[in-house]
């Protein structure tokens, strides 16, 4: 279970939140542009580009769940469950198992145009990382300040849709998360009229009445209307920063441990939301266990050793005396 949203109000800031049962060890990882990542069926140049983003590092590969690079590309992975099929290498075909397809776009394109031309080709293999990690089933959200579209390597083939609305969640397929909005025209967050009877005017008796019917609960398609609405309906935050914004509407979206529970009693939790703003190359994130927001720049663009900030877990309050 996650969310991601591309936002391009003012500036082009990229949302997400990772919702899982447990904690896998997510860091903050650099990946400078001399870097050797060895790709499984396919070749970049290098040295290619630089990029910074959250995930694990599995046997000297980073797994990334998200990232941006140094011209403000971004892209993330999202579940796919029961949608998502890969298939074995084709002939004449960009040849990318499902964990290579982030560094790949994000490490060779300057932007969403030629992210799109790179994927034309695209065929998602089932190359696992190793005996001990399968393939997960995976969707895709790319975006830069001109738009994002979405990939989606299903059994009829790659997908790539282009995404108007900058959201995306979980299954099903993108193209029945947006017709499934036909249902939420109507919501607004200024106060309703009456339509519904020319004899009596009801009460307006609260506030935010206009968005009466915004789903609440945590299932992908409510998730992927909720994002929508606020990702629209939103201000920036006193101070004018678009990043306090874009935590608020992540915060929203956010699963408290315990509200979603799986067959064998474990909850499901948001472990890390991040924010990348992409005009200052920085990579903000909080954590479930530490609210308070912190930031890494995407300043080491030179070497070929990978960098990482670990996620750290402990609240960090600051406490305020009281005046004598």
């Amino acid at each position: 279970m996650c969310t991601a949203i591309s936002d391009n109000g003012g500036r082009h800031l990229f949302g997400r939140s990772l919702d899982l049962e447990c904690s896998y060890g997510e860091s903050v990882i650099t990946l400078p542009r001399a870097f050797r990542f060895y790709f499984a069926h396919t070749e970049i140049k290098y040295p290619h580009y630089a990029m910074i983003g959250a995930g694990v590092i599995h046997g000297g590969v980073p797994l990334y769940y998200d990232g941006m690079n140094e011209y403000g590309l971004c892209a993330a992975a999202l579940n796919f469950p029961a949608r998502a099929v890969y298939q074995e290498r084709r002939e004449g075909k960009l040849n990318l198992a499902s964990f290579e397809l982030i560094p790949y776009v994000l490490m060779s394109c300057e932007s969403l145009s030629e992210a799109r031309e790179a994927l034309s080709e695209l065929n998602v293999t089932a190359d696992a990382v190793s005996a001990s990690l399968p393939p997960t089933p995976l969707h895709y959200m790319i975006s830069d300040g001109t738009g994002a579209v979405v990939v989606e390597a299903m059994a009829d083939g790659v997908h790539i849709h282009e995404n108007p609305y900058g959201v995306l969640t979980n299954s099903p397929e993108l193209p029945y998360q947006v017709l499934n909005l036909s249902g939420y025209m109507g919501l607004d967050s200024r106060a309703p009229e009456n339509r519904i009877s020319k004899e009596v005017d009801p009460e307006n008796y609260s506030r935010g009445l206009g968005a009466y019917g915004l789903p609440g609960d945590y299932s992908s398609t409510s998730r992927f209307v909720r994002a929508v609405f606020l990702k629209n309906h939103t201000r920036p935050t006193a101070s004018g920063c678009d990043v306090g914004r874009m935590f608020h509407i992540m915060d929203s979206l956010a699963v408290p441990d315990g509200a979603i529970t799986l067959p064998d009693g474990r909850g499901v939790r948001t472990v890390y939301t991040s924010v990348a703003d992409t005009a200052d190359k920085i990579y903000y994130f909080t954590t479930y266990g530490c609210r308070r927001i912190r930031g890494v720049r995407l300043d080491k663009l030179e070497g070929e050793f990978l960098s990482s900030v670990s996620i750290e877990e402990h609240e960090d309050i600051l406490f305020k005396e009281l005046p004598i």
